[in-house]
């Protein structure tokens, strides 16, 4: 592990694009992936452990053995689209003190058939994110996974920056057979997607990144995400579950990097995923994050 940190310590000193492509060629290796030391549950979801690793990380599913091998509770791949999409121009990310990152990747994917595919094999929870710029394309995604891929759960991503705020409601009728989390963001009508997300017998993963302008970005703006979305998604996951109560599964996902956090976090919600944290750290973050003592 210790060559690891290095590499992981080495990339804050390199530009956010060229780091991004380097660490590309470290998380295809095919690692075995990690026994389950444990068995958590997030509704009817079962996991590894409370900590797994989010959405945009691996959005093409090349890279979730490798992040299998360092123990994660699960793995989100994508998010997806019902077809190859290839997103903004480089650049894409920028750096932001501390620990944080702003990033406009727009939902470059290489399409649901090819991201099953790579991830079919693997034994391991894995979460699907779909995204998608109508109701029709969660429907076909989730058709096509009832078909050719059973995930341990579902995310629909109603609350990417790239949708400039199109949605603002759930996709209903969709029976993905699995558990389901709808992602919202700072800027969802929080109540109005609760309760429905509640009628369906949904969860919700909270929260999305925070849009903000940034000059160094080829699109002129992006979405925050690590440390400085902590507090605010914070408050934001205590809204969520004030308006829910105790009985929806809420994962939240924003800024999480100490055990500290986690035991905080875990009062509310009942899973956690981090990526900016692995962005600076490396996966090895998401192993120490399920063995902090205090957690259950």
């Amino acid at each position: 592990m210790g060559l690891l940190t290095a590499l992981g310590r080495l990339l804050h000193y390199v530009h956010p694009e060229v780091a991004h492509r380097l660490l590309s060629l470290v998380l295809s290796i095919p690692l075995p992936s990690c026994r389950c030391a444990a068995r958590w549950r997030v509704g009817i979801a079962e996991t590894c452990g409370p900590v797994g690793i989010a959405a945009g990380l691996d959005k093409t599913g090349l890279y979730a053995r490798f992040l299998s091998f360092f123990c994660p509770g699960f793995i989100v791949v994508g998010s997806t689209l019902p077809r190859a999409r290839r997103g903004n121009k480089p650049p894409r990310a920028a750096r932001v003190r501390p620990y944080s990152l702003v990033n406009a990747m727009g939902l470059n994917t290489p399409g649901i058939a090819v991201v099953v595919s790579r991830v079919s094999r693997l034994k391991y929870p894995v979460f699907i994110s779909l995204a998608g710029f109508s109701v029709r394309d969660f429907v076909v995604q989730v058709e096509y996974l009832k078909r050719h891929y059973r995930p341990a759960a579902v995310e629909l991503n109603i609350s990417s920056p790239t949708y400039r705020g199109s949605w603002r409601d759930v996709p209903e009728d969709l029976d993905a057979g699995v558990q389901v989390f709808v992602k919202v963001g700072p800027s969802s009508d929080l109540r109005a997607v609760i309760m429905r997300a509640a009628r369906l017998g949904w969860g919700l993963a909270v929260t999305n990144t925070i849009p903000v302008r940034d000059a160094r970005l080829s699109a002129g703006a992006g979405g925050l995400s690590g440390l400085l979305l902590y507090r605010h998604g914070l408050r934001l996951l205590r809204r969520a579950r004030e308006i829910a109560g105790p009985d929806v599964p809420i994962v939240y996902s924003g800024g999480v990097f100490a055990c500290s956090q986690l035991r905080e976090v875990l009062k509310l919600a009942n899973a956690v995923e981090v990526l900016t944290s692995v962005l600076y750290f490396t996966p090895y973050v998401a192993r120490l994050l399920n063995e902090c003592p205090g957690v259950p």
